[in-house]
């Protein structure tokens, strides 16, 4: 699999783990390496339970509104009743 989805799959099995369920961010140091090596190596920085700073430039990413997402999960919404199931996010 590709790093992104290696990434990708780390990070939600970070949340998983505790029961993460809002917006955060999980944060990866990746080796520096030639683009094509077979397998880059990353670690683990950190985890942060709240919407960062540059959260627009996801919401650009995504098409998601973060911040009214966060707000309707608090409320007691779900992500796939928000029509964010992961599948669906990229």
């Amino acid at each position: 699999s590709s790093l992104r989805e290696r990434l990708f799959s780390d990070a939600l099995a970070i949340g998983s783990a505790v029961g993460y369920r809002s917006a955060g961010t999980v944060e990866f140091l990746v080796a520096a390496g030639p683009a094509s090596a077979p397998a880059p190596r990353y670690v683990f920085l950190e985890a942060n339970p709240r919407i960062q700073v540059e959260h627009t430039v996801s919401e650009e990413a995504t098409g998601v509104d973060l911040v009214r997402a966060t707000l309707q999960i608090a409320a007691g919404e779900t992500l796939r009743g928000l029509g964010l199931a992961q599948e669906a996010i990229r």
